[in-house]
């Protein structure tokens, strides 16, 4: 496959991939008010705290993070991922909102916030790309202490993010939920 076409089907599981997990996010996720992971995460925080767009911060909060472990990700892997975190959280602050929004059971939005989320995180994944944020910080790690276990890297940073998300709204429901999406996606 020549290069033109390879970067055109990249992107294209790029852009199917952000979609399912904007739509996770925004469209389940930010209206049942349960905390996420990752970056995404710390946005839906801010969102709820300072009405901030979830894309917007979320790319404010890659750019540190970012510039500090480019060299340790490559620079296939950097690219993809940057070019897929900027996608996402623009089709989150300006796609999702165009979508309906689940105004159910929190449980039902968990469940669909993970599987919306594990879709897409799968395509993108699978495309060796990220959408930035603690994935990179977890990658980072990773490359820095290869013993360590990449799933449970990601496991205390996922889970710590709940907590304070979870503690700052005062929502043990949240958290639980939060959990079950950290689990299914």
């Amino acid at each position: 496959m020549n290069k033109t076409k390879e970067l055109m089907v990249q992107m294209m599981w790029e852009l199917v991939g952000s979609i399912f997990v904007a739509i996770g996010i925004y469209n389940f996720a930010v209206q049942a008010k349960f905390p996420m992971t990752g970056f995404s995460g710390i946005s839906i925080i801010f969102y709820r705290l300072f009405h901030i767009p979830i894309g917007f911060s979320t790319i404010l909060l890659n750019i540190p993070v970012a510039i500090l472990c480019y060299k340790l990700l490559g620079k296939r892997f950097f690219i993809s991922s940057i070019r897929c975190m900027i996608v996402s959280s623009l089709i989150i602050d300006y796609v999702a909102p165009l979508f309906p929004v689940y105004q159910g059971d929190r449980l039902l939005a968990a469940l669909c916030t993970g599987v919306f989320g594990g879709i897409g995180y799968a395509m993108i994944y699978t495309r060796n790309s990220s959408t930035g944020g603690s994935d990179f910080i977890i990658m980072a790690v990773k490359a820095l202490r290869p013993h360590l276990s990449l799933g449970n890297i990601a496991f205390l940073s996922d889970v710590g993010i709940i907590l304070v998300g979870g503690i700052l709204f005062k929502d043990v429901d949240g958290m639980i939920y939060g959990m079950i999406v950290n689990l299914l996606a």
